[in-house]
């Protein structure tokens, strides 16, 4: 794997951490602050990636964090929105909820990103806290917004800047 697909795989699983940590800590721009300089900062999960000697991507993140923050409404409608019946966003565990809304995040402000790249990184940061079942569920909460949003983007009007 690349470096900057490095960079970009440690941002995302920071700024699922930051969102996480906001459930504890309201002060957002302390947990940003702590994530992007505290080098003490290092993930060590079970998965493909070694992200040990990767740096986050401020940019990408700081992005992430303020579309989550600004959307959250709109990101947990269409959370909710794509829950089954008698599923409501409360009953989802906090870590999969954190991310999903950074996903979404990203698909948002991010809308180039090829969706398989962006799916298939949450889904590789979930099977690091979940099981298959949660994976499924994630994969498929993730591949009904994605069609939803661009399904809005193709009915809206184009403007052009002149």
């Amino acid at each position: 794997m690349k470096n900057n697909s490095l960079s970009k795989s440690f941002t995302r699983y920071a700024a699922i951490q930051a969102i996480y940590n906001l459930n504890y800590s309201k002060n957002l721009p302390e947990i940003q602050m702590y994530l992007i300089d505290n080098n003490a900062f290092l993930i060590d999960v079970d998965i493909k990636v070694n992200f040990k000697k990767t740096k986050i991507n401020k940019f990408f993140f700081l992005k992430i964090l303020e579309v989550v923050q600004k959307k959250q409404d709109k990101i947990d409608q269409l959370i909710s929105y794509n829950l089954n019946n008698g599923w409501n966003i409360n009953r989802l565990p906090l870590v999969q909820l954190a991310i999903l809304r950074v996903a979404i995040s990203e698909m948002i402000n991010f809308p180039k990103t090829s969706v398989g790249i962006i799916i298939s990184e949450y889904l590789m940061l979930t099977e690091s806290f979940f099981t298959e079942k949660e994976c499924a569920f994630t994969n498929a909460i993730l591949e009904n917004i994605y069609k939803n949003l661009k399904s809005k983007e193709s009915s809206e009007p184009r403007t052009t800047n002149t």
